[in-house]
């Protein structure tokens, strides 16, 4: 496996920013081209199968950007899926106790770190050109695992969570959190802000990145400012509605 950037700049204690991907190939390459730091492909709420995320991932890799696969549940065939189509990371939703977070992430990696499982003719090794021990080694320490914490119930086992090995970044979801506390949609809520501070502080604890979902550029700056580093903005239908519903406001106005 080949050098995980995004990784590289998350220990180095860099922001990064990316944004979910519904919008397939092209939105991919465009984003690379024009400096985001990764993208995540939305198996989740996307309308993908693996085929289509392998067409995405070459993409990334042409335009230079960190692809990621959300995948559609918290399933270890779903993670060891994404890793072997070379996806440089896994993003998995609704986690929601220290064992299943211990069973996906060893999912993502071999052994001694890991359960998945080896075969070397997929995309990841260059279907059997890389040496499987090489891969191995390689994809072990590059690899990047991202948990989402979605509820009530994994944020109450969170302090135990943080502290199973292979974890990268343990990721925010503001609305299906505020769904779990019963307030749904107001991510603003004090206590909602009080539950995800919460969680951050833990990650900052066990030395483990936090990562964060925003729809606008305001709200990024809070986050960033209490130590998220992997700070996701919209998607990538979100930019475009939003700079479309600018560009033709403005042109309106011009002839109005």
């Amino acid at each position: 496996m080949h050098r995980n950037i995004l990784k590289k700049k998350l220990k180095e204690g860099q922001v990064c920013f990316g944004t979910f991907i519904r919008l397939g190939p092209a939105a991919v390459e465009i984003l690379g081209h024009t400096g985001w730091d990764f993208v995540v492909l939305d198996m989740e709420h996307g309308v993908f199968d693996f085929t289509d995320v392998e067409h995405m991932i070459r993409a990334a890799r042409c335009a230079g950007i960190t692809s990621l696969i959300r995948i559609p549940e918290p399933n270890p065939s779903y993670v060891m899926r994404s890793v072997d189509a070379g996806a440089e990371g896994v993003q998995i939703p609704q986690v929601e106790t220290a064992e299943m977070a211990t069973l996906l992430s060893q999912a993502a990696r071999y052994f001694p770190e890991g359960k998945r499982g080896l075969c070397s003719f997929v995309r990841a090794t260059g279907y059997s050109t890389i040496l499987p021990e090489e891969h191995m080694a390689t994809s072990n320490e590059e690899v990047l695992t991202v948990l989402h914490i979605e509820g009530e119930r994994a944020v109450s086992d969170i302090k135990a969570i943080v502290e199973i090995p292979g974890i990268d970044v343990i990721f925010l979801g503001p609305w299906d959190l505020s769904q779990s506390l019963g307030i749904p949609g107001k991510t603003k809520d004090p206590r909602l802000v009080e539950v995800m501070e919460k969680v951050i502080l833990a990650c900052k604890e066990r030395g483990i990145v936090s990562g964060m979902f925003v729809r606008y550029v305001d709200e990024a700056k809070h986050w960033i400012e209490r130590g998220v580093q992997y700070m996701m903005l919209s998607t990538d239908a979100g930019l475009l509605v939003q700079v479309s519903r600018e560009r033709i406001e403005a042109l309106r106005k011009m002839c109005a």
